[in-house]
């Protein structure tokens, strides 16, 4: 079947919607802190907040990188075409929604948003078993551990359990952290060995193990089990063999790319949010500021990045960052920056730091939303 540009495949509109989506999510925070006022619907401000980033902006882009790379991996098409387009109506339906609660019921709101990551994960699942590359079905439960844990948050919505929202959110931030992890040990070794010549970065199995099997220990004992000492021990191994990882995949040359660099920088972001996280079981630090290293800085520093190469490469394009890309990198890293460190070393002026963070946020969003938009919706440069 033919079809446009913009449905041939995943990575074009789940990344021009998470661009997007970047920008209006936070610009409506932005404007409830500012004024007081939110929009009423079905969440709380808070909680619309945090889920609209991560089953909202965040899932976005996990759909649009996994339904690219699965198909890479497998060589069977994911979604294009309508299936795709269903697929992206699912989604904007979940985030619309909620808006609409004095003429639906909650139950009903709840059940459109659910529907959009078994959708997903069966537009995955089909091409990995009719090519049985089983070696990518990680990817596969880690969306069902992300859908399990939505499934619960509306259920604490709706009053029919009492989990916790916060602990419910923090599985569901542990579960991404986890994909990343996973994510990072296949395409960061392969990147500086494409990008920085005759290098050779070290890939230690123990090491990689560790790092991410680490991170499980985490999302199960925050999830299960409420046991400073041993979330406490678990921490800290992560944070050491994932900063061991970092090391070992450096490579002499990395600093000359943006587009490696990038990533490393939302890797460290992750690791020191770890950290962060332990200390505040130690009542040093603030839990909150942790939390903000791992969301606004690992995830949203490693997923713009990971948008900008996949948009690049994609697209029939070169794989190098220009001055606005660099612009980008650098706003969404001062967005982390001025949300975490600032608050950290000067709580006084707290809500002046997020008001600056959430202006670097929004203006690394709308140059790449302005900047990569014409090349998400046209055909590829090299005409392939």
């Amino acid at each position: 079947m033919t079809t446009t540009a913009a449905w041939s495949l995943g990575f074009r509109p789940f990344f021009l919607l998470a661009g997007i989506s970047a920008v209006v999510f936070i610009a409506l925070w932005g404007g409830l802190i500012a004024h007081g006022e939110f929009p009423q619907n079905y969440y709380s401000p808070l909680h619309w907040h945090a889920h609209e980033m991560l089953f909202g902006y965040t899932v976005a882009v996990v759909s649009g990188f996994l339904l690219t790379a699965v198909k890479n991996w497998t060589g069977r098409e994911t979604a294009s075409g309508i299936k795709l387009a269903s697929l992206v109506l699912v989604w904007l339906l979940g985030r619309l929604m909620p808006f609409l609660n004095n003429w639906v019921d909650g139950w009903f709101i709840a059940l459109v948003d659910l529907v959009f990551l078994p959708y997903l994960i069966l537009c995955l699942a089909t091409p990995i078993w009719q090519q049985r590359t089983f070696r990518n079905a990680p990817v596969l439960l880690l969306l069902l551990g992300l859908f399990s844990s939505n499934v619960l948050f509306h259920l604490d919505i709706l009053q029919f359990t009492s989990m916790g929202i916060t602990r419910l959110l923090h599985v569901a931030i542990g579960i991404i952290l986890i994909f990343i992890a996973i994510i990072a040990g296949r395409v960061v070794p392969f990147f500086i060995r494409s990008a920085c010549k005759g290098t050779a970065p070290l890939v230690w199995p123990v090491i990689e193990w560790l790092s991410v099997l680490s991170i499980v220990a985490i999302v199960v004992l925050k999830a299960f089990y409420n046991s400073s000492s041993a979330l406490l021990l678990v921490s800290v191994v992560a944070v050491l063999s994932n900063a061991i990882r970092m090391v070992a995949w450096y490579s002499k040359g990395v600093f000359k790319h943006p587009m490696l660099l990038v990533l490393f920088s939302g890797y460290l972001w992750m690791v020191l949010g770890i950290g962060l996280d332990a200390l505040s079981l130690l009542n040093i630090g603030s839990s909150q500021l942790a939390l903000h290293a791992m969301t606004v800085g690992s995830i949203g520093v490693l997923t713009l990045g990971m948008m900008c190469r996949v948009s690049l490469g994609h697209t029939g394009r070169a794989i190098q960052a220009n001055w606005l890309i660099v612009m980008m990198f650098l706003m969404i890293n001062g967005a982390v920056i001025f949300r975490v460190l600032f608050p950290l070393f000067m709580p006084m002026d707290y809500v002046l730091w997020l008001n600056v963070s959430s202006v670097f946020w929004l203006l690394a969003f709308l140059l790449f939303s302005a900047y990569f938009t014409p090349f998400l919706l046209a055909r590829r440069a090299d005409g392939d």
